[in-house]
């Protein structure tokens, strides 16, 4: 009689979590939901192909990609998901913002860090502006941040948003740094 092992079972090859992470672009539904599952089964392990499938030539790779990132909420995601709000297709943006409302708090300073400079893209104003307003709603959002959700309703966003998010930075994330022992 064959003894059932309570340790984790081995996390899978790279070449196969690439394998799965190509099958994210397929027409064949089953494979594609199959792919997604086996990905999320693999968490931590996956994280970093995931990471560098937002950069897929395949926009459902993408798309696919920030869905699971966002089950689940790998913090270590949150800089590319970020540079995502910015992808060329609407549906990829979509679930990079609700991969970083699923990482909540921990989706803040790459966001932060990227409205602190100046802001060209319509699409990153956008993408921030979803993302506070959700969690405002859910009353995630410090005072500083609703500053910064503030300044993106308004009509200056583009001259108004970096100094709200330096300043909100600077209060949720600098001391941070320099109790951290740079």
């Amino acid at each position: 009689m064959k003894m059932k092992s309570n340790l984790p079972a081995p996390k899978s090859s790279k070449k196969k979590i690439q394998m799965w992470i190509n099958d994210l672009g397929s027409t064949n539904d089953k494979e594609r939901v199959k792919a997604r599952s086996l990905l999320i089964n693999e968490g931590v392990n996956a994280a970093p192909s995931l990471i560098q499938a937002l950069s897929n030539s395949n926009q459902d790779v993408r798309r696919e990609t920030a869905h699971i990132l966002a089950k689940t909420k790998n913090i270590t995601a949150a800089s590319a998901l970020v540079n995502a709000l910015e992808d060329e297709d609407h549906d990829v943006r979509w679930a990079a913002m609700e991969a970083l409302i699923a990482l909540d708090r921990a989706g803040l300073e790459p966001l932060l860090q990227i409205l602190m400079k100046d802001i060209d893209s319509a699409w990153l104003l956008e993408g921030a502006h979803h993302i506070l307003h959700v969690l405002n709603d859910k009353g995630h959002l410090s005072t500083p941040m609703r500053k910064v959700f503030s300044a993106l309703e308004g009509t200056e966003a583009g001259y108004t948003v970096p100094w709200a998010a330096k300043t909100a930075w600077e209060s949720l994330f600098g001391s941070e740094r320099s109790n951290g022992g740079e």
